[in-house]
C-alpha cells in the first residue's frame, strides 16, 4: 500500500453541522448581539435542516396549547407567554431550504418574489427591468399548495410533470421529494391510476411524521418573507466582492495594484471601527479575502482609486460604499425617511451595476436581493 492510499483509507469525511441559535427579538437592539442573549437549541450531523425544525415547531405550538408562566418584573405579576418565530436569519442557501425554494440556480431564482423564467426570458427588456423590482411577493398558503400539487401528481406517477411544476414555480422541498420518491415506486401499468391514486393517498395519510416544510405550520410565519436578506453573504462577500473581482480583472495592473496597496495602507482610520488595514496581505490573497476586508474595502476604497479607475467603475464603488452606509446603522430615528434614503442608495448602485457590469443582476441573484431589503426593515420594525 502506497502513501497516498493510506492517506486515502484513513481520511474520514468531515460531517456537515447545521447549529441553530436563537434570541429575544424583543430586546433593545443593543443587547441582540450579547452572547448572554444568543441561545442553542438544535444541532444534528445526519438530520436536514427542515427536519430539525419540526421539532422547534412542536415547540412553539406546545406555548400556544399551554402558556409559559413566569415572573413580570415590570409589573410585579405572574404572568404567560406563548413563543413567536419573527424571522429565520441564515445564509442564502439555508434560507431557500427554510422556504421550500429551489435556490438561485432555479428559472425562478428568487425566493421572496415571482421574478424569474427561463434564460432567454431574463435576457428580454421586460424581465431585465422586473429584476431590478421586488416582484409578487411568495407566501406560505402558495407554497403549501404547490406542494400538495407535487404530491398529487407523485400519486399519478409522472415525474416529467414533477419536475415541470417544479420548475415553472421554484418550489421543492425536501421532506416532500423524499415522499414523492416513495410514492413513485407504486407505479404499476396494469392498474387504473386513479385507483393507484388513492390507495397512495390513503396510506399518504396514514403515515405518520410531516409531508411538508414544517415551518410552513407555525402560526404568524411565513417563510418567504420572514428570511431577512443577510448583509455578509450578501453585500459584502456579495456585492462588495463582486466589484473587488471585476476591478482586479477587469481593470488594474500589476502596477494599479501595487499602487493601491500603498493607498490603503495610508488609511487614517479615525472614525473607523475597523482593525487595520493590512493592504499588503489584501492585494497579495486578493481572491481569498473574507468579510471583514470586504467592510474595510466598502468604506475606504472609493477614496484611493482615483486615476486607476473609469468614471463609471468609480461611481460604482461610490455608491456601494454609499449603500453601506446606510445599511450599517446602529439606530433608526425616522423609519420613513430611511426607508426613502435606503431605497434611493439602493437604485443608484443597480444603476451603476448596469454601466458597468450590466448581466451581473442576472448571473448573480445576490444583486437582485438588494430590492428587498427595504421590506425586511419594514418587517422588522
Amino acid at each position: 500500500m502506497n502513501k497516498l492510499e493510506a492517506e486515502k483509507e484513513d481520511y474520514e469525511p468531515r460531517a456537515t453541522h447545521l447549529r441553530a441559535f436563537c434570541r429575544g427579538s424583543c430586546l433593545p437592539g443593543r443587547l441582540l448581539q450579547q452572547e448572554y442573549h444568543v441561545h442553542y437549541f438544535l444541532t444534528s450531523p445526519n438530520a436536514s435542516s427542515t427536519e430539525q425544525f419540526a421539532a422547534f415547531r412542536d415547540q412553539v405550538q406546545s406555548t400556544e396549547k399551554q402558556p409559559v408562566q413566569c415572573y413580570n418584573a415590570a409589573t410585579n405579576h405572574i404572568s404567560r407567554f406563548i413563543i413567536r418565530a419573527p424571522g429565520l436569519p441564515a445564509d442564502n442557501p439555508q434560507q431557500s431550504e427554510e422556504v421550500s425554494h429551489m435556490g438561485s440556480n432555479a428559472n425562478f431564482p428568487c425566493r421572496k418574489c415571482h421574478w424569474g423564467g427561463t434564460q432567454i426570458e431574463k435576457e428580454t427588456e421586460e424581465k431585465y427591468h422586473q429584476c431590478r423590482l421586488a416582484g409578487a411577493a411568495r407566501d406560505t398558503a402558495e407554497i403549501r399548495k404547490n406542494l400538495e400539487e407535487q404530491l398529487q401528481l407523485s400519486m399519478l406517477g409522472d415525474p416529467k410533470a414533477i419536475m415541470e411544476h417544479q420548475r415553472a414555480t421554484g418550489t421543492k422541498d425536501k421532506i416532500t421529494q423524499h415522499w414523492i420518491n416513495i410514492t413513485m415506486k407504486a407505479e404499476n401499468r396494469q392498474r387504473k391510476q386513479d385507483d393507484i391514486a388513492s390507495e397512495l393517498k390513503t396510506w399518504l395519510d396514514a403515515q405518520p411524521g410531516d409531508k411538508m416544510n414544517p415551518l410552513l405550520n407555525i402560526v404568524g410565519l411565513d417563510p418567504s418573507q420572514d428570511t431577512p436578506v443577510e448583509l455578509l453573504h450578501t453585500i459584502l462577500l456579495g456585492v462588495i466582492k463582486y466589484i473587488w473581482h471585476h476591478l482586479n480583472t477587469n481593470q488594474w495592473s500589476d502596477e494599479d495594484r501595487h499602487l493601491l496597496a500603498i493607498r490603503l495602507q495610508s488609511t487614517d482610520l479615525s472614525g473607523l471601527t475597523v482593525p487595520p488595514v493590512r493592504a499588503g496581505y489584501m492585494i497579495q490573497y486578493k481572491n481569498n479575502l473574507i468579510g471583514k476586508h470586504f467592510k474595510t474595502l466598502m468604506q475606504i476604497l472609493a477614496f484611493h482609486i482615483h486615476d486607476i479607475s473609469t468614471p463609471e467603475q468609480f461611481a460604482l464603488v461610490k455608491t456601494a460604499g454609499d449603500l453601506g452606509a446606510h445599511l450599517w446603522v446602529p439606530e433608526i430615528n425616522n423609519m420613513e425617511e430611511y426607508l426613502d434614503q435606503l431605497q434611493i442608495a439602493i437604485v443608484n448602485l443597480l444603476d451603476a451595476f448596469d454601466n458597468v457590469d450590466p448581466l451581473r443582476i442576472l448571473v448573480k441573484l445576490k444583486v437582485h436581493f438588494l430590492v428587498h431589503i427595504p421590506d425586511d426593515n419594514v418587517l422588522d420594525h
